[in-house]
């Protein structure tokens, strides 16, 4: 099975979010999270979906307010 590059993308922009939750953001990882968020493919549909996958694999219990917490509010 072939992975989707930008869920690959957004798994690991989601993996950023949350060191930046917790403080331990690297210039690697500010780099990278530039990089995808100018990237089309790295939605919030996506982001969403990797941000909810990687808090259940995790034990997160407040993935909506982890949620409302990083991505931007929309217009």
């Amino acid at each position: 099975m072939k992975r989707d590059p930008s869920w690959v993308k957004a798994r690991i922009a989601a993996r950023i979010l949350l060191r930046q939750r917790a403080g331990r953001v690297l210039p690697r990882d500010a780099r990278l999270a530039r990089r995808f968020a100018e990237d089309p493919g790295v939605t919030d549909r996506l982001m969403d979906q990797a941000l909810a996958c990687l808090c259940a694999g995790c034990g997160i219990q407040n993935y909506h307010d982890l949620l409302r917490s990083t991505l931007a509010p929309t217009a």
